[in-house]
C-alpha cells in the first residue's frame, strides 16, 4: 500500500537543516563533556585575566606585591609577574599580553552569563559556529550536500581543532571568524553589504589573532575590484581597526604595537624548512592525507582556476608560510594550532578537487562518486581522530587543567589573603582566582628572594609556594631557604617557607 501521507517537498527539504542542528547539538554535548573551562596555564589565564579587567572597564592590572618591598612601582616587575602579563611603562602596572579579541567575547558573555557558563559559551559557540560555516562556505563554492558535509566533519574531527575547542584558547575563536569573513567574501558579489560584513569578520579575526591580518589578499580577491564593495569591506572592518589601533597605542604606546613585545625576534628563515615538514607531517596525518594532494586536481581543470581557488591557495599560504619560521612552530603536534584558521581553506580547496575529478573520471558514476567520495573523506577524518586523538591525549586536558583550579583552591585555604606565594607556571592562575601577591621562581636570583624573603619574614608576612613537581628542584634553588610541604594535590605541591 502507498503511503497516504508522503512528505511535502517543504518537509523533504527541512529534514536535512534538522538533522544539521540535531548533529551540531550533539558535537556541542560532546565537547562540552570535555571541556576544561579553568585559568590555566600561560595562555587560558591571561585571555580570562584580561577578560576580566574589561568586564571591570579596565585595562591594566594592579603588580601585587608585598608593601613591606617598597612602593610597587619601585621594584622589578618582573619579580611579581603573574603569566599572560608584561609590565608596563607606567610603573607598578600589568599590560595584558594576549591580543584583546578573546577578552572581547569573554567579557561580553561574562557579563551574561557569569564567568564560568560565559566561557562555555563562548568555547561551544565558536567550535559549532565554524563547523556550520565550513559548510555554508563549501556550499556557496557550489559543492552539493554530501560534500560540503564531508568538509564540515573533517574539520570537526580535526584533533587539533578538538584540542582548542575545548579550553580557553584563541584559535578556534579566529578560525570561526576567519571562516566568517570567507563566506562572507564568496557572497560579496550579491551586494556590497556582504563586503562589509566580510571587513567586520575580518576586523574581528584580526583582533583574535593579529597574523589574520595576512588573509587581505585572498578576502581582497573574493570581494573583488568593485570601488562600492572595496568601499563597504573597508566600512565594515573600520570599526574593529578603531579599536585595535586605540587599543595598541593606550596600552603599548603605538598602534601597531602589541604585547608581544618584538615578536620579529622570534621568526627566523633557518626554521622554515624544519617547520614545513612538521606541518605536513602533522597534516597529513590528522586529516585525510588525500587532501593534501586534491587541491592540485581543482588545478587541473580549468573551470576551477578562478579567484575563489587562488583567494582559498592565498590564504592557507600566508598564514602557514608565516608561521613556518616561527621560532616554536615544529616542537609539538599541537602547534599546528597557529595555523588551524587556514585549515578550512585547504580543507575547502581539497573539496573542490573531489569536485574536479567528479566532472572528470568520475563522471562514470556521475550518481555514485560525490556521495562515495564524500563518506571515505568523512570516515578517514573520523578514523583519524578515533586513533589520534587518545594517543595524543587530546581529552585529558580537562584533568590536566584541572590541577590549577584544585591547587588555587587549596592554596587559598592554607594561606593567609596577604601572602606572597612564589610559583611558575600557577602565577596566572593564582592571579585570578585568589588576592596573593605572586613571586616567579622562574624569574627571580638567589640573592634577590633572600633579600625578600628576610624583609617579610621579619615583618610576619607568610610565604608560601604553589609548585608541579617538575619545577621543585629549580623553583627552590633560586628560592632557597627551609622549606616545608603541607599538602600535596596531585602533582602540585604546597609549600612554607619557615623564618631563619
Amino acid at each position: 500500500m502507498s503511503n497516504p501521507n508522503p512528505l511535502s517537498g517543504r518537509a523533504r527539504a527541512r529534514w536535512p537543516l534538522l538533522a544539521g542542528i540535531a548533529a551540531l547539538v550533539i558535537y556541542a554535548v560532546f565537547l562540552g563533556r570535555n571541556a576544561a573551562v579553568v585559568a590555566g596555564g600561560a595562555d587560558s589565564s591571561g585571555y580570562l585575566n584580561s577578560a576580566r579587567l574589561l568586564l571591570e572597564g579596565r585595562l591594566q592590572a594592579p603588580l601585587r606585591a608585598p608593601s613591606e618591598l617598597g612602593p610597587a612601582a619601585s621594584l622589578d616587575g618582573m619579580h611579581f609577574l603573574p603569566q599572560g602579563f608584561f609590565p608596563s611603562r607606567e610603573r607598578g602596572l600589568l599590560n595584558p599580553t594576549y591580543p584583546t579579541g578573546l577578552p572581547l567575547h569573554l567579557a561580553a558573555a561574562h557579563a551574561v552569563l557569569g564567568a564560568r557558563a560565559g566561557t562555555f559559551a563562548i568555547l561551544l559557540g565558536a567550535a559549532v559556529a565554524s563547523v556550520a560555516l565550513m559548510y555554508r562556505a563549501a556550499r556557496d563554492l557550489g559543492l552539493d550536500r554530501p560534500l560540503a558535509t564531508a568538509g564540515a566533519i573533517t574539520l570537526a574531527a580535526f584533533p587539533v581543532f578538538l584540542f582548542t575547542s575545548i579550553q580557553p584558547l584563541s584559535d578556534t575563536l579566529a578560525t570561526t571568524w576567519t571562516l566568517a569573513a570567507l563566506v562572507a567574501g564568496l557572497r560579496a558579489g550579491r551586494s556590497p553589504g556582504w563586503a562589509a560584513v566580510a571587513g567586520g569578520a575580518f576586523a574581528m579575526a584580526t583582533l583574535v589573532r593579529p597574523t589574520n591580518l595576512l588573509l587581505a589578499p585572498a578576502l581582497l580577491l573574493l570581494v573583488g575590484l568593485s570601488p562600492r564593495r572595496l568601499l563597504a569591506f573597508a566600512a565594515g572592518g573600520l570599526p574593529g581597526a578603531a579599536w585595535l589601533a586605540w587599543y595598541n597605542h593606550a596600552l603599548y604606546g603605538h598602534p601597531l604595537a602589541s604585547g608581544y613585545g618584538n615578536i620579529g625576534a622570534a621568526f627566523a628563515l633557518h626554521h622554515g624548512v624544519p617547520t614545513a615538514l612538521h606541518f605536513a607531517r602533522w597534516l597529513a596525518l590528522l586529516l585525510p592525507t588525500l587532501l593534501l594532494a586534491l587541491p592540485f586536481a581543482a588545478v587541473s581543470r580549468g573551470e576551477f582556476r578562478d579567484r575563489r581557488l587562488t583567494a582559498l591557495a592565498v590564504a592557507f599560504l600566508a598564514i602557514t608560510v608565516c608561521y613556518a619560521f616561527y621560532e616554536v612552530s615544529h616542537e609539538v603536534w599541537w602547534c599546528l594550532r597557529f595555523i588551524l584558521p587556514a585549515v578550512p581553506a585547504l580543507i575547502l580547496a581539497g573539496l573542490l578537487g573531489v569536485e574536479a575529478l567528479a566532472r572528470g573520471p568520475g563522471a562514470r558514476w556521475p550518481r555514485a562518486f560525490r556521495p562515495a567520495a564524500a563518506a571515505a573523506l568523512a570516515l578517514w577524518a573520523v578514523a583519524a581522530a578515533v586513533h589520534w586523538a587518545p594517543r595524543l591525549a587530546v581529552f585529558e586536558m580537562r584533568r590536566y587543567e584541572q590541577a590549577y583550579a584544585a591547587g588555587a583552591t587549596a592554596a587559598a585555604a592554607r594561606f593567609k589573603p596577604d601572602a606572597l606565594v612564589v610559583c611558575s607556571a600557577f602565577s596566572g592562575s593564582l592571579y585570578y582566582y585568589t588576592p596573593f601577591a605572586v613571586l616567579r621562581s622562574d624569574q627571580i636570583g638567589a640573592e634577590d628572594f633572600k633579600r625578600h624573603a628576610q624583609r617579610l619574614h621579619a615583618a610576619g608576612r607568610e610565604i608560601g609556594a604553589v609548585l608541579f613537581e617538575s619545577e621543585e628542584v629549580e623553583a627552590f634553588r633560586r628560592c632557597p631557604g627551609n622549606w616545608t610541604r603541607e599538602a600535596r594535590v596531585g602533582n602540585v605541591g604546597l609549600w612554607r617557607l619557615a623564618p631563619p
